[in-house]
């Protein structure tokens, strides 16, 4: 109940700020995402925060996700089972751009059902090699608690790193494409891959829609495996 009410109040304040944004004296920014995939996930990610510019090429973005999520599992008696559970997600983010080079480094804490925690590194940069291409690599650190994925079994902590790969290409100035491929591997031994492809639609500034189509493959037995399919509205001051 806490959740649906805490989803509610961050989709109000996001319809909020497209109405209020442009007024604010800083830069605020919101958005609303939803995921759906393989083994009936489901997940709802409303999110606010503000940018702070710190010159013409550096910024700093504070941001809080709420994460609503449902998945199917095998419980260890190989029952399959449904899982619902939220999380906050706490970000800082630092941003600089600088001629054909641009990147980004984030720190986030997680906290939330059954004393879920998690911690995680996100890294990335591009380089523009025209005004319509660009390539773009990024590392991705997480150690989180195990009862997010593995609810009946004793909690421990998992350690996942990843890189990941791709293009950003801008066939016009409403349309860009986004290529990716990620690569992982966790403490427990299990590798993953992921390709991905995102169209970007800017019908006009500051709203953003973002579809994207996930395929993701994974070693463990019976996992996430799948194609995956998300859909997000983003606003960007």
């Amino acid at each position: 109940m806490k959740g649906a009410i805490r989803t509610k109040f961050l989709l109000g304040l996001f319809f909020l700020l497209v109405i209020k944004g442009s007024a604010t004296i800083l830069y605020p920014q919101a958005g609303v995402e939803y995921y759906s995939g393989a083994n009936k996930f489901r997940s709802l990610k409303p999110w606010l925060g503000v940018r702070i510019s710190l010159s013409a090429s550096s910024s700093v973005l504070w941001k809080y996700t709420f994460h609503d999520l449902s998945f199917d599992y095998q419980s260890e008696e190989g029952i399959a089972a449904k899982r619902e559970t939220s999380l906050s997600q706490f970000i800082g983010a630092f941003y600089h751009a600088r001629n054909k080079m641009e990147g980004y480094l984030a720190l986030s804490y997680f906290r939330g059902t059954d004393n879920y925690s998690a911690y995680n590194f996100d890294g990335g940069a591009a380089w523009k090699l025209n005004s319509s291409l660009a390539l773009e690599g990024g590392l991705y650190l997480l150690d989180e608690s195990s009862v997010l994925w593995y609810p009946d079994e004793p909690a421990r902590r998992i350690q996942l790193g990843a890189i990941k790969a791709g293009l950003k290409i801008n066939l016009s100035r409403f349309l860009e494409i986004n290529p990716l491929i990620y690569f992982y591997q966790n403490s427990e031994q299990v590798r993953a891959r992921t390709v991905a492809l995102s169209l970007t639609f800017i019908p006009r500034d500051p709203f953003y829609l973002v579809v994207t189509f996930w395929d993701y493959r994974e070693s463990a037995e019976y996992r996430f495996s799948g194609q995956y399919l998300s859909l997000g509205l983003h606003i960007y001051y």
